[in-house]
């Protein structure tokens, strides 16, 4: 408790001191004059949410979302953005969580974070690309979360930041019989991830919902500080390229390439895995994991009719025992197609429905936005 303890008080106080350090000196009244002309334009709502994932089942609550931006930036420029959420699932998970994303200066500054509290379930079916569907095991998990980043532009439309990163994983519930407790991989038992996070991102996407062109590219590295409350040792490098090629009357081709490397001392729910919603659909919630993974993917998204849209996408995955040799492990693959409905054309903001295969059998997705 004392070590939940005193990190819940550098949250609070690192929240308490960055709205005081973007506070400006006290302006000139021409200033001020400035200040009033260039007002702050805002957009919030408050919506009912419901969607499906294998990993969830059906989900319902309710999240609330505040964007906003200066009066005097160019109608295509990215806003700021807040978002709370509740969220139960017909799996009795849980979800209280609030993300937020501030841009400043024409995104010269970009401040980032996440803060939530989760009760849920996961698979596991062992570690590497030998695991095997028959050893399927939930194991059940409640831990609360918080992310914080800054990044700033270094050149041009490079930009550079640092960030913290916390989890507190108290296991609930395991399989007598499992895998877990049989094997015990690092992080069976639960425990404490104190990570601080450097991060290197460019970004030149038209719209963060649902790109059309542009180009993406995050490169995300993780420590443990073990001086600082982590129980646990190790190092993780997650890669993200993703590009987006426009064709005629809004027809898009996207790709994304996504690599992530964690040394032997990560715990095991912190490890590279497939699937998600966004990466690698159509094998069930964490089929696979692995300490050395890769997924390439391509998408192409047309329109239909109206505000309706739809895809056909691909995606190949490895998990090499070493990048010297990163197919001599089986292949994987997955495919399937998808409708897109915009409910809000300017923001292209709208729900998604996957239907996917991968490993032999079919998964469905109903959530929102594009999947990368």
């Amino acid at each position: 408790m004392r070590k939940i303890s005193i990190v819940i008080l550098f949250i609070v106080t690192s929240l308490l001191i960055i709205p005081v350090s973007l506070k400006s000196q006290d302006p000139s009244s021409s200033a001020k004059a400035s200040m009033e002309r260039d007002s702050l334009e805002w957009d919030n709502s408050i919506l009912p949410v419901a969607f499906y994932l294998p990993e969830t089942s059906f989900a319902f609550g309710a999240t609330g979302i505040l964007s906003f931006k200066k009066s005097s930036q160019a109608e295509e420029e990215r806003p700021s953005q807040l978002l709370f959420a509740a969220i139960y699932t017909l799996k009795n998970q849980l979800e209280i969580l609030g993300t937020f994303e501030f841009y400043a200066d024409q995104r010269k500054h970009r401040l980032k974070g996440e803060w939530g509290y989760y009760r849920y379930s996961y698979n596991y079916f062992g570690i590497g690309a030998d695991s095997r569907a028959e050893d399927f095991e939930k194991y059940k998990v409640n831990f609360p979360r918080f992310n914080l980043s800054y990044s700033r532009k270094i050149l041009g439309i490079f930009n550079l930041g640092v960030g913290y990163r916390m989890d507190n994983f108290n296991m609930k519930e395991r399989e007598e019989d499992g895998l877990l407790l049989t094997n015990k991989p690092v992080g069976w038992d639960g425990g404490f991830k104190s990570n601080y996070e450097l991060n290197f991102f460019v970004d030149t996407r038209d719209n963060l919902n649902a790109p059309y062109s542009g180009f993406y590219g995050e490169v995300i590295f993780q420590g443990s500080m073990e001086w600082f409350f982590s129980d646990y040792d190790y190092r993780k490098l997650d890669i993200d390229l993703r590009y987006f090629t426009p064709f005629k009357n809004n027809w898009t081709l996207g790709h994304q390439l996504w690599i992530t490397h964690s040394s032997s001392g990560a715990p095991f729910y912190e490890v590279g895995h497939i699937s998600t919603s966004s990466r690698a659909r159509g094998f069930d919630d964490r089929r696979f994991i692995a300490y050395k993974m890769a997924t390439y993917q391509s998408e192409l998204r047309f329109p239909l009719v109206g505000k309706l849209r739809a895809s056909a996408f691909y995606t190949y995955n490895v998990m090499p025992d070493s990048w010297s040799s990163p197919f001599a492990n089986e292949e994987f693959f997955s495919y399937g197609i998808g409708l897109r409905y915009y409910l809000i054309e300017k923001s292209r903001a709208g729900l998604r429905f996957d239907v996917a295969r991968g490993d032999g059998e079919y998964n469905f997705y109903l959530t929102f936005n594009e999947a990368f």
